[in-house]
């Protein structure tokens, strides 16, 4: 009969730093197996309990990696159902066949294969083959309503042998004003020469496929008239509509638009800016003795360089001028008038009012003036 080894319990060792193991050796409750050596230290229960700990985790682990695949797998197979469903395979196997149709050449000549001898051959046959025949811009009046190159008509866009008309369009009425006139530097006609307008949709679907916002003329109304005051019609549909204006550089136009659906009663419509012209700061006239002064030393001048007789009389029309002023009616200019040439040292001549030069004369006789 083999005998059973027995194992004393340290009392020392106690809890974690137990063995259980070795208890159940030392009991016989466990009988080691014939031939395998037993260690010589069992482990305690503190390893046994993080050795079970490990091979739970383990098994979570794995378990998770398995709940993972499975969604995965669902995963792929929901999103091969769904291409499957928008391919709309037997389409796309039309398309397929016409393309090959398109590029390959008839197989009753013989052959599938082609030679070209330089680039611009391959771009030709692909214009001519594919995309001409294939790639069509939609025509009005073939039936097909082909959005959004098609549309139902209102004003002058849209397709209407093919959509129909747009009912739900609004009436408005764009009052456009401009006034060129007065600028302290640029003519009035140069003004109005570079000066346009229209009346735009915003469309971000149009700029988006790379096309221009429509608008409502073709081509932008420019002005005949210094003055300005029209009243423009049209039927628009819903949508953010903006005012055009280009080349107006002193900001002289100006306008309001108005819904008149309801005709006996008007609704203005704002605009974001306000549409409004530019206000001028219009320069104060010079008084009349200014003006008076520089008219006598602008004949002053001009009378020395010519002297005798011709520099008298330009200085007698610049007198005439200043006396034909209304705010200068009341100087006396006889004394002007009759005084005798005051000669130069170039021998130029020009009257004199008692000895004073001619701006001081004028200074003095249109010092009393007041506006």
């Amino acid at each position: 009969m083999a005998t059973v080894p027995r194992f004393q319990n340290d009392p020392a060792q106690e809890g974690r730093k137990a063995s259980l193991i070795s208890d159940q050796y030392t009991h016989g409750e466990r009988i080691p197996k014939p031939g395998v050596p037993l260690p010589e230290k069992h482990p305690t229960n503190e390893e046994v309990a993080k050795a079970v700990q490990q091979k739970v985790a383990a098994a979570v682990e794995m378990s998770r990696k398995y709940r993972h695949v499975a969604w995965y797998s669902l995963f792929v197979a929901a999103y091969m159902v769904v291409l499957y469903l928008q391919a709309s395979a037997y389409k796309s196997g039309e398309v397929v066949q016409t393309l090959k149709n398109a590029f390959m050449p008839d197989a009753s000549t013989g052959g599938t294969t082609m030679t070209f001898k330089n680039e611009d051959e391959v771009l030709n046959y692909l214009g001519s083959k594919v995309l001409l025949p294939i790639w069509k811009d939609p025509t009005c009046g073939d039936g097909n309503c082909e959005w959004p190159w098609e549309f139902p008509a209102w004003g002058r866009f849209g397709c209407r042998a093919d959509c129909g008309i747009n009912a739900n369009t609004t009436k408005i009425v764009v009052n456009v004003r401009a006034d060129f006139t007065g600028h302290p530097s640029i003519s009035p006609r140069v003004l109005m020469t570079n000066a346009k307008w229209n009346m735009c949709l915003e469309d971000e679907a149009r700029r988006k496929r790379g096309e221009e916002d429509l608008c409502w003329y073709e081509e932008d109304q420019a002005f005949d008239q210094v003055q300005v005051n029209s009243i423009n019609s049209m039927d628009v549909i819903d949508g953010k509509w903006y005012v055009v204006v280009k080349g107006d550089y002193a900001g002289r136009v100006s306008g309001a638009v108005f819904d008149i659906s309801n005709t006996t009663s008007p609704v203005t419509i704002p605009t974001t800016p306000a549409w409004e012209a530019c206000q001028l700061n219009r320069k104060r006239s010079a008084s009349a003795s200014t003006v008076a002064v520089r008219r006598l030393l602008q004949a002053y001048t001009q009378a020395h360089r010519a002297g005798g007789d011709e520099g008298r009389r330009i200085i007698l029309e610049a007198v005439d001028e200043i006396q034909a002023m209304p705010e200068l009616k009341h100087i006396d200019f006889s004394k002007a008038r009759g005084a005798q040439p005051a000669s130069s040292s170039s021998g130029a001549s020009a009257p004199a009012i008692e000895g004073q030069g001619p701006a001081q004369a004028a200074a003095a006789g249109a010092a009393p003036v007041s506006r």
